[in-house]
């Protein structure tokens, strides 16, 4: 083969140059290192999602059974107002709302949530329908403001969470005595039967 002249004596020249082995073997592990990393990752974050996916939310209970007695059910309140063992301070409130004050004799807010008493009736303090009405009404919520603040409460739920005002239900107890027990004996309440009857 004929050469040029000009490119006598030189020697050809290429664009690929050819990597030592052990550049080569380096980079191969790289590789394989970054490969089963991302693998490894992946698999823990799809395996983490399924498992969210499959958890289900536990079952209440709805039995007839753990309806029965649920005031003598020593297990704490389950709600946003639980206060077993807990001091409060208490105020008044006989209109509108607050955190922890007192309607009337069977009527509180605690912990920003209206709670009535579900084992009494009181007169009513707001429509009453006779002055006597409204004086023991006005003594029964001076009564229940002095037992709600001599001890901790503890609350207790009945077979309804709430009455159709939105009130939630509860028995209330104070040094582990039921606060309708002592209103009724002290003649400031009576037993709540279902119905509405008139104090005057």
């Amino acid at each position: 083969m004929r050469r040029n002249r000009y490119s006598r004596g030189r020697r050809p020249t290429s664009t690929y140059t050819k990597q030592p082995r052990p550049v080569r073997r380096a980079g191969a592990l790289l590789f394989l290192a970054t490969f089963v990393l991302t693998v490894g990752v992946a698999q823990a974050y799809f395996s983490g999602w399924f498992a969210r996916k499959s958890e289900q939310p536990l079952p209440l209970a709805t039995s007839a059974a753990a309806q029965i007695n649920r005031g003598n059910d020593p297990t704490p309140e389950p709600s946003a107002i639980k206060a077993n063992g807990e001091r409060i301070d208490f105020s008044f409130c006989h209109t509108g709302g607050g955190e922890n004050c007192i309607v009337d004799g069977d009527t509180i807010w605690l912990h920003g949530t209206k709670i009535r008493i579900a084992d009494i009736d009181t007169p009513e303090t707001h429509n009453s329908g006779c002055s006597a009405e409204k004086e023991l009404g006005d003594r029964a919520t001076e009564r229940l403001h002095q037992l709600l603040e001599s001890g901790p409460i503890e609350l207790r739920p009945i077979d309804r969470d709430e009455d159709r005002y939105g009130r939630k239900l509860r028995i209330i107890n104070v040094n582990g005595q039921s606060v309708g027990d002592t209103l009724v004996e002290e003649g400031l309440a009576r037993r709540y039967d279902g119905g509405r009857r008139p104090w005057c």
